[in-house]
C-alpha cells in the first residue's frame, strides 16, 4: 500500500510540474544594446540647426587578422570624409579619419581611440587625447549622464545622453550627442564661447536583413 501510494505522490508531482512548465512562455535572451549600428550599406540623414546637413553610410567592413572587423564610414557634407571605426570589448574604437578630395589629410590612431562604450551605461566616464587631421591636439572628456526622451525631425527616441568636454588649441566646447539604442546618433550639439551648433537625425535607412 505504501508503495502504491509513493508512486501516486510521485505521480502527482511530476503532472504537476509538466503542468507549470507548459504554462509557462519561452522567454528569448535578451538581445545586447546597441547604440552605433555599424551595418554595410545603412546610412543616415542629418539637418543642421543653422543651415545644410550631412549624411553618413557605412561603405564596407574590412576583416581582420589579429583583431575585429574594421568599418570605413562616409561622411557627406561640404566635403567628404572617410572615418574607420571597429567593435571590440565593449568599446567603438576610432582607427582613422581622412579626406579623400585632400591628399595627404589623414589621421591615424594607433592604438585607436576609445570613441564610445557599446552599450551606453549611465555612469561611464572616459578620456582621450590625440591629433586632428590638421595635427592640433585635443582633449576630451566624456560621461554618459542617462536617458532622456527627444523628439527630431527622425521621430521619438529615448535615447542615452553623453557629455564630452572638449579642449584643444581655441576655447573650450561642450559636446552633447544622444544615442538610441538601434538607431544610433540621433541629435547632436556644440556650445562655447560666441560658438553654438547642432544637428539632428531626419531619416535612416536600414537594409533589410536577409530572410529565413
Amino acid at each position: 500500500m505504501r508503495t502504491i501510494r509513493a508512486f501516486s505522490l510521485i505521480a502527482f508531482a511530476i503532472l504537476l510540474l509538466a503542468a507549470i512548465a507548459s504554462g509557462r512562455k519561452l522567454r528569448e535572451p535578451k538581445a545586447t544594446a546597441d547604440y552605433f549600428p555599424l551595418r554595410v550599406g545603412d546610412s543616415w540623414t542629418y539637418r543642421n540647426t543653422e543651415e545644410g546637413g550631412y549624411t553618413w553610410k557605412v561603405l564596407s567592413e574590412e576583416p581582420q587578422e589579429n583583431g575585429p572587423a574594421r568599418y570605413v564610414v562616409e561622411v557627406r557634407s561640404g566635403v567628404v570624409i572617410q572615418n574607420v571605426f571597429s567593435k571590440d570589448g565593449g568599446w567603438i574604437l576610432f582607427h582613422a579619419e581622412s579626406y579623400p578630395e585632400h591628399e595627404g589629410l589623414k589621421a591615424t590612431y594607433d592604438p585607436p581611440k576609445q570613441y564610445l562604450p557599446n552599450p551606453l551605461v549611465a555612469g561611464q566616464k572616459w578620456e582621450s587625447t590625440g591629433k586632428d587631421p590638421t595635427q592640433v591636439e585635443h582633449h576630451e572628456s566624456s560621461r554618459v549622464v542617462g536617458f532622456e526622451n527627444v523628439t527630431v525631425p527622425a521621430g521619438k527616441f529615448r535615447a542615452m545622453k553623453v557629455v564630452s568636454e572638449v579642449s584643444g588649441s581655441g576655447s573650450p566646447l561642450t559636446r552633447t550627442n544622444w544615442y538610441a539604442d538601434g538607431v544610433g546618433l540621433v541629435k547632436s550639439t556644440t556650445q562655447g564661447g560666441q560658438i553654438k551648433y547642432g544637428s539632428e537625425l531626419t531619416d535612416y535607412s536600414f537594409k533589410k536583413k536577409p530572410a529565413k
